[in-house]
């Protein structure tokens, strides 16, 4: 599907609602943009010092190259047949 086709088919369908409807998709829309406030789930202390060493690592300059994680997933995935990353 198209995106015009996406947008009338969205229309066509707004168009039949009543008022309600309309305004509790306008304010499903509407949050669509706004960053979710809390995580889906919490997180594990391990996740959480997960997160905060990749913070650190990124921070001072310690990160992958893409040619790197190319390689690791490349090495990750062979045992299971996946074959080699080529451009």
């Amino acid at each position: 599907m198209t995106r015009t086709e996406a947008l009338a088919t969205i229309t066509r369908k707004l168009a039949a609602f009543d008022d309600e409807r309309v305004q509790a998709v306008a304010e499903m829309v509407a949050e669509m943009d706004e960053p979710p406030s809390v995580p889906v789930r919490p997180l594990s202390e391990r996740e959480m010092a997960l997160l905060e060493q990749s913070k650190a690592d990124f921070a001072a300059g310690r990160s992958y190259s893409m040619a790197e994680v190319i390689a690791h997933l490349d090495a990750a995935l062979a045992p299971l047949g996946v074959p080699p990353y080529k451009p």
